[in-house]
């Protein structure tokens, strides 16, 4: 199956956001000083604190009140701090240079190159991103030939990404028909089990991974097996 472009046919979402500003005709007005101003009323207009904390952003859980009011923020910073548009878009299995660079924005901010949760029991043995990670060429699916539905699943960073497909009768993952999408954030339990949250949501969900993980089983009992993508 093509997996490359089932994972590529996640739903993206874009906001465009439009401000009108008054100019003066006044010559002694100085332009730099209209660009930042400018600027700034994009800021508070789009609900972004440029100089809220990325460090929290990253290791904060996303169902905390502080994320959700500096979900905007967060998601500026961190793009920005990568050098993308918004990075939680990114495919970090297909942009080696960038899944470099995140290594090494979590590194710095968890002082280990391993996703934290930020209690230390579980963080000190967990190390679920090295094995199910897209970032480490790993992607999930399910696939019900009964019901012709057709899943993946995708651990992007501190994100996830879950799409399901009609199959329609074909075997070919090109010709599926995307049926829903769903993203959030997520942390480790343990070194087996994984809780996440879903966007714009505090509904949890939940994975427990195979010992040799291979496969996982959500909390509805849909397994999926793991995939090594090339």
């Amino acid at each position: 199956m093509n997996l490359s472009k089932s994972i590529l046919s996640i739903l993206t979402l874009v906001f465009f956001a439009f401000m009108s500003l008054a100019s003066g005709d006044d010559p002694s007005s100085d332009s730099s000083d209209a660009d930042n101003i400018s600027d700034e009323n994009l800021d508070v207009e789009a609900g972004v604190d440029k100089s809220v904390d990325l460090c929290k952003c990253l290791t904060e859980p996303g169902n905390s009140k502080w994320s959700i009011e500096n979900e905007a923020s967060c998601t500026y910073v961190i793009s920005d701090e990568l050098g993308v548009e918004n990075w939680e878009k990114v495919n970090f299995s297909k942009e080696p240079e960038l899944n470099r660079k995140w290594d090494e924005l979590v590194e710095r901010c968890t002082g280990s190159s391993e996703v934290k949760t930020g209690i230390e029991e579980i963080d000190s043995k967990s190390k679920l991103i090295k094995e199910i990670g897209t970032s480490y060429g790993y992607v999930w699916e399910s696939i019900n030939y009964e019901a012709q539905i057709y899943a993946t699943l995708a651990f992007d960073g501190l994100v996830f990404r879950n799409a399901v497909y009609s199959m329609d009768g074909y075997t070919d993952s090109e010709y599926f028909t995307p049926v829903l999408d769903f993203s959030g954030k997520w942390s480790a339990l343990d070194d087996f089990n994984i809780q996440g949250f879903f966007e714009y949501s505090d509904e949890p969900v939940y994975w427990e991974i195979s010992e040799d993980y291979s496969s996982l089983v959500n909390g509805k009992g849909v397994v999926f097996q793991r995939v090594e993508v090339k």
